[in-house]
């Protein structure tokens, strides 16, 4: 990252590599939106299924997953990502979002996840954690 503040939002994320899983259309659109606008190269799965089929093929540098999601939910994913080896995305930084209150940061962390972002979530605060995770992998 160079160790400077970027001169323009979209250049924070520069060249890292964000899948988002979530299913509702209008928040991967959005969430999609505002990493791209601040340079990251943004892949997007419906469900957690999708997300990890993604995974048998690339390697993002962060993941970012609704934890409430029809079927297999983003508790299920991490736990089947946590049981890879790193080369498989065993070890992918990942950030969970929640609208839910039941969903604390307390069990979210637990589970594997190194960020907690409530929903609606603020687009810099998103992009800050993101840049944050990303930095030791790039």
């Amino acid at each position: 990252m160079g160790g400077g503040v970027p001169s323009a939002p979209s250049e924070l994320l520069v060249g890292v590599h964000v899948l988002v899983v979530d299913d509702n259309a209008d928040t991967l659109e959005l969430f999609k939106t505002i990493l791209e606008y601040a340079g990251a190269l943004v892949a997007v799965a419906a469900t957690a299924e999708q997300a990890l089929r993604f995974f048998d093929h690339v390697v993002p540098d962060v993941l970012v997953s609704d934890i409430s999601m029809p079927g297999r939910d983003g508790y299920w994913l991490i736990g089947e990502l946590r049981a890879r080896d790193a080369e498989q995305g065993g070890a992918v930084p990942a950030i969970a979002v929640t609208a839910l209150q039941e969903h604390g940061p307390r069990e979210v962390l637990s589970s594997g996840f190194q960020a907690h972002l409530r929903k609606p979530v603020d687009p810099w605060e998103l992009c800050r954690v993101v840049e944050t995770l990303a930095r030791p992998r790039q």
